[in-house]
């Protein structure tokens, strides 16, 4: 033990020892060296693999931002500490040039003014930064930042950063304002695909900082930070540092790409089946039509209708085994077109929900078997497959044709892993409960579902110590948040089809985990289903904490108006609600998601209400949180269409609540909207 305690001594007088002779390098002489070498012309165009953490979560050196941003879709999250600061972090590429980074920031040395049990003084933060010039052959990256932009700002600066990378070193220098005031710059240099080393000049003047922030009230040492960066295995970083002259720094952060399965999966080769493409006239019509429905019920669809009208050949379907309606459709389209006559003029895929027609894919067979051996080029196939919104069949496309038993009950169920995060109470700043939500799902009739999820905990330490105001919507909702096992929601929804684009929903039942009711919805797309209006309301009498079935003399009730707009390029919704929420405060909501290519969705949402009648605790605030939805594949060995979301709020209160509905009417039929459907019309081949 003494042996260690030496070689600890020992290895920290060598770092102070270090750090001396590093400072005594001019400032002037250091940034003039950057400057230097940063215009050199021979560089990579490339952020990787320099796409690395600071302390703070953002893209950086240790304390310094750089210009390198992480990759589009690339997810960041981690700890880190030089104390007194704390980082729990998490950053990720938005879009291309664009990231985003959160944080929470423990001033270990500062108590809270929240009192003992909250602990040390805590600050949230939000950064963002754009690199407006990515690198190139002859030019550096150039991006500009903005750290800590909302809210207290405790820690808020603005800055432009260049970097320059000549392969092994990457060259940082930046002039920011606020807490980054001056120039800063620094050098990272990879020894090893799993090793880097890191000297920054910081300007950070941590006397000037805010008194709530001031963790470092003497001032910094030195200027200079330097560190090593270990990548163990991949998308793991462990980082040890010497930051401000005086302390060790250390962080363990994460990255990598958002809905890659964890589990590598199994293989899912389209089904071999016999050819038969004698002309309709030399085929028995029922036996064909029969021979298609049982080989599309094999290859796992349900509700599946085949007909034709002697020249055409249609299938309906429901796809219960792919995340991705378009690969479903290329599936039932391959069967189709091995078993059509070869005087066939087209094949039509129609995808359903609950039963009813939203979809239909058509296209001729000689360009799918052409575009299927990849003998057609993917523009020139998008010009002649036919995507448009599907009505009910009419009884001359049905010379012949089979279905499914409507009277057979079809049933879904999943367990969903759950973890409900309690943020910034006074009685502890971070509780959480952890457990699982079983669920079943049962089509009744045509467009109608028994919906049901248990709640089922396994630790919960979420409490409160504030007292609920009068008429709480929202901020009481800790007291239904402990350890006991209930129904967290069992409902019937009625889906109906008004008009070729417009749909209504009724529903009625325990609706979520506080309140039980009665709810409707309207809503109709526009076009290429990229724009929706509709409206919904409900109204709701509040459940008894603790209860899975007992109700409280307390009712409530919403009205909105809902308009979306799907961006197909990025794969950006944007939804704007207007109306009354459950409080009785009146105004906006507005929510934007992006939905990746592997069926990962990142979104977040942000309110602008009347508060005045409001009580104290709630006036003046803007209701806010940020959610991601996974699908549920990313677990497993086999594709799946579940998605399950997870929501992560600062606080709970009663501004802007409504009620938390499971699925809406978009997403019900967003997806197989012409629009959205063919921005992922590629995966028909799959």
């Amino acid at each position: 033990m003494t042996s260690q305690i030496l070689k600890t001594s020992s290895s920290l007088a060598s770092l102070k020892s270090s750090a001396k002779v590093f400072r005594k390098l001019s400032l002037t002489t250091f940034l003039l060296l950057l400057l230097t070498i940063a215009y050199c012309p021979r560089a990579f165009s490339r952020d990787d693999p320099f796409d690395n953490e600071a302390n703070w979560g953002g893209t950086g050196l240790m304390e310094i931002p750089t210009a390198r941003v992480l990759q589009d879709g690339t997810v960041r999250f981690g700890v880190g500490q030089a104390l007194p600061f704390r980082w729990f972090a998490g950053g990720m590429g938005i879009f291309p040039g664009l990231e985003l980074s959160g944080r929470v920031t423990e001033i270990t040395n500062i108590p809270s003014s929240l009192g003992p049990a909250y602990g040390a003084n805590k600050d949230k933060a939000f950064d963002v930064k754009y690199q407006v010039l990515p690198e190139s052959r002859w030019l550096p990256a150039i991006a500009l930042g903005l750290n800590d932009f909302y809210g207290t700002q405790l820690f808020e600066a603005q800055y432009v950063a260049v970097n320059r990378q000549i392969f092994p070193f990457d060259f940082t220098l930046g002039y920011g304002t606020r807490r980054l005031k001056g120039l800063f710059g620094g050098i990272e240099l990879s020894l090893h695909p799993k090793l880097s080393l890191m000297a920054e000049y910081n300007p950070i003047k941590y006397e000037e900082d805010k008194p709530s922030a001031r963790g470092v009230p003497e001032g910094a040492d030195s200027r200079v930070n330097f560190g090593l960066r270990f990548k163990p295995y991949p998308g793991i970083h462990l980082d040890l540092s010497y930051q401000r002259g005086q302390d060790i720094g250390m962080m363990v952060y994460f990255q990598g790409d958002i809905g890659k399965p964890i589990l590598p999966q199994r293989p899912n080769p389209p089904p071999l089946v016999d050819v038969d493409r004698r002309p309709f006239e030399k085929r028995d019509l029922k036996e064909m039509v029969s021979e298609i429905h049982e080989a599309i019920h094999k290859a796992g669809f349900t509700e599946v209708s085949v007909y034709t009208d002697g020249e055409n050949l249609t299938a309906e379907f429901e796809n219960p085994i792919y995340l991705h309606d378009q690969k479903a459709a290329g599936r039932v389209l391959r069967i189709l077109l091995l078993h059509s006559p070869s005087d066939t003029k087209k094949l039509r895929a129609v995808i359903k929900r609950r039963n009813i027609p939203i979809l239909k894919v058509s296209v001729a067979p000689d360009h799918l078997e052409k575009y299927l051996a990849e003998e057609m080029p993917e523009d020139v196939f998008e010009k002649l497959v036919d995507v448009q919104i599907a009505g009910e069949p009419q009884q001359e496309d049905r010379i012949e044709a089979i279905q499914s038993d409507n009277a057979k009950l079809l049933y879904g169920w999943g367990i969903k892993p759950e973890f409900t995060p309690y943020l910034n109470d006074p009685s502890g700043f971070f509780k959480y409960r952890v457990g699982a939500q079983p669920w079943a799902t049962l089509n009744l009739w045509k467009g109608a579902q028994l919906d049901s999820w248990m709640e089922i905990p396994f630790y919960s330490d979420i409490s409160s110590s504030n007292i609920p105001v009068a008429n709480a919507v929202r901020s009481d909702s800790w007291k239904y948040l402990g350890n006991e096992m209930e129904f967290d929601r069992l409902l019937i929804d009625q889906i109906v089809r008004l008009s070729d684009r417009t749909f209504g929903r009724l529903n009625f039942g325990y609706l979520e985990f506080m309140y039980a009711g009665a709810g409707g919805e309207v809503l109709r797309f526009f076009g290429d289903g990229n724009l929706a209006l509709g409206f919904q309301g409900d109204w709701a009498r509040k459940r008894e904490p603790g209860s899975s079935f007992g109700i409280l003399d307390f009712d409530v009730y919403d009205m909105l108006a809902n308009a979306y707009y799907h961006f197909t390029p990025l794969g950006i919704t944007f939804l704007a609600q207007y109306g009354r929420f459950l409080a009785g405060d009146v105004g906006w909501l507005f929510t934007v998601s992006r939905e990746y290519d592997t069926g990962v969705t990142i979104g977040g949402w942000y309110s602008f209400t009347d508060t005045r009648d409001l009580t104290d605790y709630n006036k003046g605030y803007n209701e806010k949180g940020v959610f991601i939805t996974l699908p549920f594949r990313i677990f497993l060995t086999k594709d799946s269409p579940q998605k399950y979301t997870y929501a992560i709020a600062p606080w709970s209160r009663d501004v802007a609540a409504r009620i938390r509905h499971w699925q809406t009417l978009y997403d019900l039929a967003g997806d197989l909207m012409p629009g959205s459907f063919n921005s992922k019309l590629n995966q028909l081949r799959q």
